[in-house]
């Protein structure tokens, strides 16, 4: 039997190997419209729950001049993944 070189697939790449034969797939990597929990977006920007609550009081839209996009639903307070991340990099500056 002759050896055969193997390739190298990226960590996304699942290979399934049955006796029908090899398959090859590509994992979805997390969508950028997930929808999060307060305490998943706390873990997201490493900070308590009970900072990410301050964020999204009515208090805060008027103190921050960007605050945190939110969505209050019947069952809490959900937040999309994307929506996080591009406030978060609106909360970047640029030191001189």
């Amino acid at each position: 039997m002759k050896h055969r070189e193997g390739i190298t697939l990226p960590a996304s790449f699942v290979v399934t190997v049955s006796h029908s034969g090899t398959e090859v797939s590509q994992q979805d990597a997390p969508a950028d419209s997930d929808i999060l929990t307060v305490a998943e977006v706390a873990e997201l920007l490493k900070c308590k729950p009970s900072s990410i609550y301050n964020l999204t009081r009515i208090r805060a839209r008027t103190r921050y001049d960007c605050p945190i996009p939110v969505m209050r639903l019947p069952m809490g307070l959900r937040f999309r993944r994307s929506s996080v991340l591009a406030w978060l990099r609106s909360q970047e500056t640029n030191a001189a």
